[in-house]
């Protein structure tokens, strides 16, 4: 249960931002108003919070697992692993399609409204296999004093990996994006 919590803040963020990326997808679609560096502001929360905060979370989760004897192919961590190599693959692709698209290349758009597609569609299966299976595999594993001291590693790593001199930071480039989707729309 501490597990939960001590990353329940996170995916909150991580849904909030796909919310506000989806967002700017659908407006892709529907009109030009949308601008490509919408989008790799985007990757940047992407690489920074999903990938340098949240994937930490995720590994340290992941090698307790196989700490615990549990196989690191197959089943539910090689399948978290795929989902990250995913959205690792579909946020590059993201980056790609933008910068062509901010040069003037008009093909790149319809790729960006993929990858964002893409990206989102995996990175919340990738929320939902840790709320619903890697969780409560670690809670079954785990004592509770184990779990208490997993939860605090967690919470750890949260001081370790923000920002010092701006610790709203991730959330004021969310504000930013919801910002910018709103003047579009």
């Amino acid at each position: 249960m501490r597990i939960a919590k001590a990353i329940k803040t996170d995916q909150e963020t991580i849904r909030r931002f796909l919310d506000v990326l989806g967002g700017g997808s659908v407006v892709l679609s529907n009109n030009k108003l949308a601008q490509a560096s919408f989008f790799t502001l985007g990757h940047s929360f992407i690489q920074e919070f999903i990938e340098g905060v949240f994937q930490k979370k995720e590994e340290y989760l992941i090698n307790e697992l196989e700490n615990g004897g549990f196989p690191s192919e197959g089943g539910p961590i090689g399948s978290l692993k795929a989902d990250q190599k995913k959205c690792q693959e579909t946020a590059e692709h993201l980056l790609n399609a933008a910068k062509q698209w901010q040069g003037g290349d008009e093909i790149a758009r319809s790729e960006v409204g993929w990858a964002v597609s893409e990206y989102t569609n995996t990175c919340r299966q990738r929320l939902e296999r840790m709320r619903n299976l890697i969780v409560p595999l670690l809670e079954q594993t785990f004592t509770l004093e184990e779990d208490q001291q997993i939860a605090e590693k967690l919470n750890d790593m949260v001081f370790e990996h923000l920002p010092k001199d701006n610790p709203n930071k991730y959330v004021k480039v969310i504000e930013r994006l919801e910002e910018q989707l709103s003047d579009w729309k």
